[in-house]
């Protein structure tokens, strides 16, 4: 299919989509009647039924998360029905999991220290995948077989060519964890959703209440592509729409169940919340004597494997030192890693080091300069002997002490890049700088709308979370890999995961 006709498919899904109207918004009040600090905490009165008086009450702790909510039929403000949230049983109560594309953990803990997302325990960080994609992670996060690309389209060296494109995208080829969720929007929603993110999102909530509203299974997951849409064209702005919108839908969730519902969120990545500026890889490349190609013939041909507008690149070659030393010279590249023989090379310009792997342990080996930054933690590690006499040390380890560093998780997430990850991993890839991005040229249509992407190594873009009703998925200041999740959300709820039962609505 040719990317044109995915542009004329959008608009005429678009009109359709007007034509058919709004499923509407979330109902919950967008702000309380009233509220009032006392000695246990927070009380929130709100006016549900559209009477104009409070019918509905929140009650938070000292934390400030919401406990109890109270239902008054009189409207004198003193509810006479209290549920306690803590002790509403989870057996036989629905579990609702909300999967929001692109929202950052950073942008989560913002909006709970300005008093929303209440009915939640605190988030914690999950970190993505490398390179930090939707389909990667969430194959992760729902144990799903390994998808064939990071997008819709790879280099297959079987066929010596480029393939994939828009038929794969439309289509959920890439995307084997859509069977798993119970709402995933059809495949015109995601280009609607970057022209048209307000709307999108609308219609998204309302389409997921219709399926939530058929009450045939007691765990509903859903996918929202209409937040990656917010905060690609609003940037932080478009994020804090989102979770505002959220905050209310799980409001009302639990106003309407009287309380006998729980809610779970999650995101698949963060976001960069910068601007960029596209590379044109195929031009920058030629100028370096290299020659752009669809299949690899000569010594110097590469494939330059592009699709979204994304904040890394991914490229096929049969000379992976020298292009990653011609890619590291443009000022927007990062880092440049690549495989070599048993290990995987990551070059910044004047930089250069090596990621090991023997069983169950990571080992960095700078061979000039610190591209990772890793000098501080490693010399921390020696220290407190969590490294062993040849520099291996435990890959749980190196996940804990990267955590929130510069590249969480750095060491991992570049060997499952070439190891597993995909079918068919590129051969070199590369991580932008904020400010930069990358993308095939049919998607130049959208980069004047593009506020944010992701993609690359780095925190803001790598750091994903989860939050629940039902209690912390993980202690403080503890993180996790999408991969995690499936263990963690098991011990959580003490229901099979993924869920049971479950098939995309759409």
């Amino acid at each position: 299919m040719k990317s044109h006709l995915l542009v004329v498919l959008t608009l005429l899904a678009l009109a359709a989509a007007v034509a058919a109207g709004c499923a509407g918004p979330v109902r919950f009040p967008e702000k309380p009647l009233t509220t009032e600090q006392t000695a246990a905490g927070l009380v929130r009165a709100y006016d549900t039924a559209g009477g104009g008086r409070p019918d509905y009450l929140t009650f938070e702790d000292a934390s400030g998360r919401i406990v109890r909510i109270g239902y008054d039929a009189t409207g004198a403000g003193t509810p006479a029905d209290l549920v306690d949230l803590d002790k509403v049983p989870l057996a036989g109560t629905p579990h609702v999991i909300l999967i929001l594309d692109g929202i950052g953990y950073e942008t989560v803990e913002a909006m709970r220290k300005d008093g929303r997302l209440r009915l939640f325990h605190p988030p914690s960080r999950v970190i993505s995948t490398f390179p930090a994609m939707t389909d990667l992670a969430l194959g992760d996060a729902f144990r799903c077989p390994p998808c064939a690309g990071y997008e819709a389209v790879h280099y297959d060296r079987g066929k010596k060519s480029i393939v994939g494109g828009d038929a794969e995208y439309m289509s959920f080829k890439n995307e084997p964890w859509v069977p798993r969720v119970a709402y995933r929007g059809g495949a015109m929603m995601d280009p609607l959703s970057y022209l048209y993110p307000g709307w999108a999102f609308e219609t998204e909530l309302g389409d997921f209440r219709k399926v939530l509203d058929r009450r045939d299974r007691l765990d509903v997951a859903a996918y929202f592509v209409s937040t990656a849409g917010l905060g690609t064209r609003q940037g932080l702005e478009g994020q804090r729409r989102v979770l505002a919108g959220i905050d209310r839908l799980a409001e009302e969730l639990a106003q309407k169940a009287r309380g006998r519902v729980k809610v779970t969120i999650l995101s698949d990545h963060g976001h960069t919340l910068v601007r960029c500026e596209r590379i044109d890889f195929r031009k920058v490349l030629g100028e370096r004597g290299w020659r752009a190609v669809d299949r690899l013939e000569k010594p110097r041909d590469v494939a330059v494997i592009e699709y979204g507008i994304v904040t890394y690149a991914a490229f096929a070659t049969d000379d992976r030192p020298g292009l990653a030393a011609a890619l590291v010279e443009h000022p927007g590249v990062d880092l440049a890693t690549y495989p070599e023989g048993e290990r995987v090379c990551v070059e910044k310009k004047g930089a250069k080091a090596y990621v090991e792997r023997r069983a169950a342990q990571y080992r960095y080996v700078p061979a000039a300069g610190d591209p990772l930054e890793l000098a501080p933690i490693i010399e921390k590690m020696k220290a407190e002997k969590a490294m062993d006499a040849d520099g291996f040390a435990d890959d749980r380890v190196w996940f804990e002490r990267t955590l929130t560093h510069k590249y969480p998780d750095a060491l991992d997430r570049l060997w499952r890049a070439f190891n597993g990850l995909v079918e068919h991993p590129p051969d070199v890839i590369v991580s932008l700088k904020d400010g930069y991005c990358a993308g095939a040229t049919s998607r130049l249509m959208w980069l004047p709308y593009v506020a944010s992407t992701h993609g690359d190594l780095e925190r803001k873009s790598s750091t994903a979370f989860i939050m629940s009703t039902i209690g912390p998925v993980l202690p403080p200041g503890v993180g996790a890999r999408h991969r995690d999740l499936p263990v963690l959300l098991k011990k959580l709820t003490g229901r099979p995961w993924p869920p049971q039962g479950e098939g995309n609505s759409k």
